[in-house]
């Protein structure tokens, strides 16, 4: 590290910093501007509803969670895709899904589906 600071005077290293830092906050504005959180999370739903009509076994859960995260995971952009581990992917589907059953069993967000 200490051969690239001496190659490279401290300004240089200064712009290459925030060439950085503007091209990653372009590329979430552009996530963003096109797809909100909240667009992805209709459309996840709507895989949800989805894999629930096509596979009607009521055992299959694990099957129609493991189709809906397949077809979810393509809703993200390549560079996301990349950002995001299989496992934090597979946590948040799976918070949403559980947000889904609370709201469905009393039509409020209460943490009510378990009792």
């Amino acid at each position: 590290m200490n051969e690239l600071l001496v190659v490279l005077p401290l300004p240089v290293l200064v712009l290459i910093g925030i060439a950085i830092a503007i091209s990653l906050i372009a590329l979430i504005y552009a996530y963003f501007k096109d797809k909100k959180l909240e667009e992805v999370r209709v459309d996840v739903y709507r895989l949800f509803l989805k894999a629930e009509h096509m596979v009607k076994e009521s055992k299959a859960g694990q099957q129609k969670m493991k189709w809906v995260l397949s077809r979810a995971r393509l809703l993200l952009p390549k560079w996301l895709q990349l950002l995001i581990s299989e496992d934090t992917f597979e946590r948040i589907i799976q918070l949403w899904f559980d947000e889904i059953k609370d709201l469905l069993d009393d039509g409020k967000l209460n943490h009510s589906e378990g009792r």
